[in-house]
């Protein structure tokens, strides 16, 4: 219910930096790693709401969220590709996290999506 709840409240301005002030990251990323889609989800749909602030869109690369984000491009649950998709997207709007993404393997993936059949992905 955790990941639920931080979720939800990541889409407020003032949340989304204090979010991650508090720590929030490293569970968030090591979520998206679980067996669990609900949670792989959830942890990217957080993800993808604090990457909307600038100063966050930094941490969360440096907090190590770009390998698991770039593996959920292949789940085969389309929510979860999404809200990865998203989180990415967001993240890559600075050079610097511009250039990690691919460099980290994540342009692949992401040219994949690109033929897949909902407009919400591509």
């Amino acid at each position: 219910h955790g990941a639920v709840v931080v979720r939800n409240v990541s889409v407020n301005d003032q949340n989304e930096v204090r979010i991650v002030e508090d720590g929030a990251l490293p569970p968030l990323v090591d979520l998206l790693r679980s067996t669990d889609a609900k949670l792989q989800e959830l942890a990217a749909g957080a993800i993808r709401n604090l990457s909307v602030n600038a100063n966050n869109k930094v941490v969360i690369v440096q907090e190590g969220a770009l390998p698991p984000l770039i593996a959920l491009l292949s789940s085969s649950d389309d929510r979860i590709q999404e809200q990865a998709a998203v989180a990415l997207r967001n993240v890559s709007l600075t050079e610097e996290n511009e250039t990690a993404l691919v460099h980290e393997g994540g342009l692949p993936p992401l040219l994949e999506l690109l033929h897949h059949t909902d407009d919400h992905i591509v």
